[in-house]
């Protein structure tokens, strides 16, 4: 958490603030509040970072099927959108902790 802190603080702009903000939130347990952080930096700017903090946020709060399919789609944004390589290989371990904390997830890929 404590590399979360210092990369919000020294994010260089609101976007990224709030994508950091979101993942401390999660990582303390106030899902909603990085729900809506997550919300907030895709209306500034669209990104794989932004859509992967939501599906991966709504996978943990939500489990039923219709959550489900909507984690798939936000993923599947996620790809659409700029970031570096790096980032973008996470998705995969998303999806497999996706299939983890939300094994409805499986029944939309199928």
């Amino acid at each position: 958490m404590r590399c979360l802190r210092l990369a919000r603080n020294h994010s260089s702009s609101v976007h990224e603030r709030l994508i950091y903000e979101g993942w401390l939130l999660y990582d303390t347990d106030h899902r909603e509040e990085a729900l809506s952080r997550a919300e907030k930096s895709i209306s500034i700017q669209r990104s794989f970072e932004a859509f992967f903090l939501k599906a991966y946020t709504l996978a943990d709060t939500n489990l039923d099927p219709e959550s489900s399919s909507t984690v798939i789609q936000l993923l599947e944004e996620a790809l659409r959108c700029p970031s570096d390589g790096l980032r973008k290989g996470q998705v995969s371990n998303g999806y497999t902790s996706m299939f983890l904390i939300c094994p409805s997830v499986l029944d939309v890929l199928v």
